[in-house]
């Protein structure tokens, strides 16, 4: 048989699902997949190349032509198809609802997704899933841990209710917040999450003593500072844009002033209560009162500090983009757990009788409008979620966060590179992931469709390659199945 021939044949058995994930790759030999069109956020678009791979590192990237195809590969036509990095999900959280958790690696892969940040849970629950998936990589996303929220007194997620479960940490000396960070980074975490009740002074403590041991600090900006303030003393990212609106207005200063009267007065009430009243006092007034020149300003500041942003646009324009009404985002549900399954689909179908919220459509306009300036201003900006909270499933809610980063302004480049190079770097691993080339890792995603063209094509997903194994989509589909009846 002709070398054409052969790769026809093998293409097409593939696409039938004539092959197990076992049957393709065991981490091990050759793989090569010719013919293809590369995208990555350094080199744009590439047609008509070849990529190969041994074990878990791709070995060569070259034009199609210049190919010599190792003897004894496995071999891949990728004629009219389009190979992007393997995806990250930057902020995930494994076990805020432990019904859904069991389902989340499969749904992650099955996505593309083979990268994630979890961005708080308490370490007994989430440091397990870090070793498991680090035991079994091919099976398992990447996984980053944070640990619980370093929260200050009260605090939010303090497990008064299924809605604040707890997850966090209280630190209310700068003592303690030495000792917990210290503690955390002997337990192997991967950064620091800071949250929004932390005093000023436990709160630079928190950062001081992370960026002493090289850890990142992720959080929402605390309630009592602004945000120039917490990006100065080192603040890595911060997660959802929270609390940026409010230091975006000419009063930010009066702003500031009566947050911490109130954070002063509310010492005895519930943290998640306290957030929520000054959110609501505060929110939409600095909405409606932005100015243009301290909002740069201060973006000019988060550029200079290099804090990036990451907007989980996903659940800030939750109640404006109302995935939860879509038939097509509920039918996700039957891939979860059966009794999560009934519960979000009741919860879904109940939120969807429910009126539009105009505070909502105005926090989303807002959020759609800030990521769209920040390409421009220098911020750099990572795709992240927050799932499971907000119905928003596993994997498949990745996906529509870059939908919405594009409809935000960036290019569908940008909002490729926002999830593939940025985490990438976040975590100084630009030399093992986030682009393809000889070399680094092989986390790969083949899709069916370009999607420069249109960025939901991240979802005409062919086949995902996790640490050197490729998964065909016969085999990502036997998972879709297995999880479908559990």
């Amino acid at each position: 048989m002709q070398l054409k021939q052969f790769i026809g044949t093998v293409f097409l058995f593939l696409l039938i699902g004539g092959c197990s994930p076992s049957d393709i790759a065991e981490g091990e030999g050759l793989i090569a997949i010719t013919n293809v069109s590369l995208i990555d956020a350094k080199q744009g678009q590439r047609d008509n190349v070849t990529v190969i791979w041994e074990g878990n590192k791709i070995k060569e990237v070259v034009g199609a032509d210049a190919a010599e195809l190792p003897k004894g590969a496995t071999i891949i036509d990728g004629t009219g198809k389009f190979l992007i990095p393997g995806l990250w999900d930057a902020h995930v959280h494994l076990t805020y609802e432990q019904g859904v958790t069991p389902a989340m690696f499969k749904l992650f892969l099955v996505n593309g997704v083979t990268s994630i940040r979890d961005t708080g849970g308490q370490l007994d629950l989430v440091k397990p899933h870090k070793d498991a998936a680090e035991a079994d990589p091919q099976a398992s996303p990447r996984v980053k841990i944070a640990g619980p929220l370093l929260d200050g007194l009260p605090r939010v997620y303090d497990g008064s209710s299924p809605f604040r479960p707890n997850l966090s940490e209280g630190i209310n000396s700068i003592q303690k917040a030495k000792n917990f960070v210290a503690k955390l980074d002997a337990a192997g975490v991967d950064l620091i999450k800071a949250y929004e009740m932390l005093a000023p002074d436990v709160y630079e403590a928190v950062v001081a003593e992370a960026t002493k041991r090289g850890l990142p600090v992720t959080g929402h900006v605390p309630l009592s500072l602004d945000v120039i303030t917490a990006s100065n003393a080192g603040l890595r990212s911060i997660e959802h844009m929270r609390n940026l609106e409010m230091s975006c207005t000419a009063d930010w200063e009066k702003l500031l002033a009566s947050r911490r009267e109130q954070l002063a007065a509310g010492k005895t009430e519930a943290g998640g209560d306290l957030r929520s009243r000054l959110h609501q006092l505060q929110r939409y007034h600095a909405i409606e009162n932005q100015d243009a020149t301290v909002r740069d300003t201060v973006l000019a500041t988060l550029a200079r500090n290099n804090t990036w942003l990451v907007p989980t646009l996903t659940i800030l324009a939750f109640r404006e983009n109302r995935a939860y009404a879509r038939p097509e985002w509920r039918e996700q549900f039957k891939y979860l757990p059966d009794s999560t399954h009934k519960k979000w689909t009741a919860n879904a179908e109940r939120l969807a009788t429910l009126p539009i919220d105009s505070n909502g459509v105005a926090f989303a306009e807002w959020g759609y409008d800030m990521v769209g300036r920040l390409p421009a201003a220098g911020v750099e900006i990572m795709a992240g979620t927050d799932t499971p909270i907000a119905l928003l499933t596993p994997g498949f809610s990745l996906h529509e966060e870059l939908r919405l980063l594009v409809r935000s302004g960036l290019t569908p480049l940008q909002a490729i590179e926002a999830a593939t190079l940025r985490p990438a770097e976040y975590f100084n691993m630009q030399d093992e992931l986030g682009t393809i080339q000889g070399g680094k890792l092989a986390d790969l995603l083949l899709l069916d469709a370009n999607p420069l063209d249109d960025i939901s094509n991240t979802e005409s997903i062919r086949a995902v390659v996790r640490d050197g194994k490729l998964y065909d989509r016969a085999a990502l589909d036997v998972w879709l199945q297995e999880l479908e009846a559990e």
